[in-house]
């Protein structure tokens, strides 16, 4: 469980291979959208949509927001994300999930309260590196965009899977095109499919960009040695 919940957050952002069936999220007041199906695009819109991505990565430097996890196992826990580039990112849980994945610029350390561990990998060496980057080099990620998955106009979805590494999935980040936002897109959501094909869902709401972030919040009590083993709030 704790193996799958890690690799379900520091998969959950890079990712080509074909993608399970994937809801992708609808927003308020919309009907919801239908799976993603693999489809052939021409070429220029696919430069287009990246150069679309590019802008974003460029012009969102910071983020907050809520997020909603979905485990393969029907579980879902929730918590408040942080991100700033390049590097770094909080995902701090605000129910009992006893977790803490920080990324200090260059380590990501995935924390467990309860049994009072740190795993601890580069942030250069996870999928991670696709979001906390300021550009998207889609040979590097091995990576592929479709425009209107399935039918989902205004959504762009960039896949992409570490060939070197396969056992870590594929992922593919949902965004969707707002004009009124910075970079003419917002992240929406992202899906990771592990090696098993288990399906983790991840999706954003009340999102605050380009924000001072707190230095302190890639930072994280050790709980190593602590005698109660729990997360502090």
């Amino acid at each position: 469980m704790r193996f799958r919940m890690m690799f379900s957050v520091l998969l959950a952002f890079a990712a080509p291979v074909a993608v399970a069936p994937i809801a992708v999220t609808a927003q308020e007041g919309e009907a919801p959208l239908p799976p993603v199906e693999e489809k052939v695009l021409p070429g220029n819109n696919n430069l287009r949509a990246l150069g679309q991505i590019q802008d974003y990565m460029k012009a969102v430097t910071s983020l907050k927001a809520s997020f909603r996890q979905h485990a393969p196992n029907g579980t879902v826990a929730q918590g408040t994300l942080y991100l700033e580039r390049p590097g770094y990112i909080r995902f701090d849980y605000t129910d009992e999930t006893p977790f803490l994945v920080v990324a200090d610029g260059k380590t990501l350390n995935f924390v467990d309260y309860e049994i009072g561990q740190v795993s601890k990998w580069p942030v250069k060496d996870t999928p991670l590196r696709a979001l906390l980057g300021n550009s998207v080099d889609l040979a590097a990620l091995g990576a592929h965009i479709e425009l209107d998955p399935a039918g989902a106009t205004g959504v762009i979805a960039l896949t992409a899977q570490d060939n070197d590494r396969p056992e870590l999935g594929t992922i593919t980040l949902y965004f969707r095109q707002k004009d009124e936002t910075k970079g003419g897109l917002q992240l929406n959501s992202w899906a990771v499919v592990d090696a098993e094909d288990r399906v983790t869902y991840v999706e954003l709401s009340n999102q605050q960009v380009n924000i001072k972030l707190d230095d302190k919040l890639w930072e994280f009590e050790d709980p190593r040695g602590l005698s109660k083993r729990r997360r502090p709030r």
